[in-house]
């Protein structure tokens, strides 16, 4: 395929493509991992790169969910172990996830890449439980917060939340972020256990504790779940 023009906007390759039959804008993900605008012939390139970047965030969080994952993949306390083997199976030993998959098989295989998916979820879980409660509770004391309990959950959709009577939720998925994100969302959720909306007065107080949660909060709009 020609295309009519071509760029790199944070590392992806994006081809743009005029055609005849376009009566609007579309944006795909092919096979080489580029990012296709398909345009109308008389669409400016100007509207079609604003498009694709009111609509980047969203990208590549649906790349992140679809990527193809290598058998390197490193959660952030070594709780996955990805090991060669004559079987396909997941085992959990103190702690510890083991993969084990079978080394005369394609890694790439819809099979074996589904049942690593869910290796690495249980990874995360156990990361989770542990650290997750540890870092609110240091936090807490740190910058003088009450919360009365926490709760983790795998969502897809919030990070956290904190309830009126001050039980803070925290999304396992939180885990796959820099600690640095962690740190915002939970001092976000503290922040609520004293102002229970978003306000100029309880954004203020975040950035007591977190200077610089914009640019921290504009990473979380990248969703990373599997």
């Amino acid at each position: 395929m020609n295309y009519t023009k071509e760029e790199t906007i944070e590392n992806f390759k994006v081809k743009y493509k005029k055609h005849i039959f376009s009566k609007s804008i579309k944006i795909t993900l092919i096979k080489d991992g580029a990012i296709l605008i398909t345009m109308p012939v008389l669409c400016p390139f100007k509207n079609a790169k604003k498009f694709l970047i009111e609509n980047f965030e969203k990208i590549k969080s649906f790349k992140f969910k679809n990527e193809i994952l290598k058998p390197d993949f490193k959660t952030k306390f070594e709780t996955l172990k990805t090991i060669k083997s004559n079987i396909l199976k997941i085992q959990t030993i103190k702690n510890i996830v083991h993969f084990y998959y079978p080394e005369n098989q394609d890694f790439y295989s819809k099979e074996i890449q589904e049942k690593y998916k869910e290796a690495i979820k249980k990874a995360i879980k156990i990361e989770a439980k542990n650290y997750l409660p540890k870092r609110l509770e240091f936090l807490a004391k740190k910058f003088n917060f009450k919360y009365n309990k926490i709760t983790l959950r795998n969502q897809k959709t919030r990070f956290g939340s904190c309830s009126f009577k001050n039980n803070i939720n925290l999304n396992i998925n939180l885990m796959l972020y820099d600690f640095e994100i962690i740190d915002y969302v939970i001092i976000h959720e503290l922040a609520h256990t004293k102002i229970k909306n978003h306000s100029e007065i309880f954004w203020n107080e975040v950035n007591k504790f977190c200077p610089n949660y914009k640019e921290l909060r504009k990473k979380l709009k990248q969703k990373k779940y599997f």
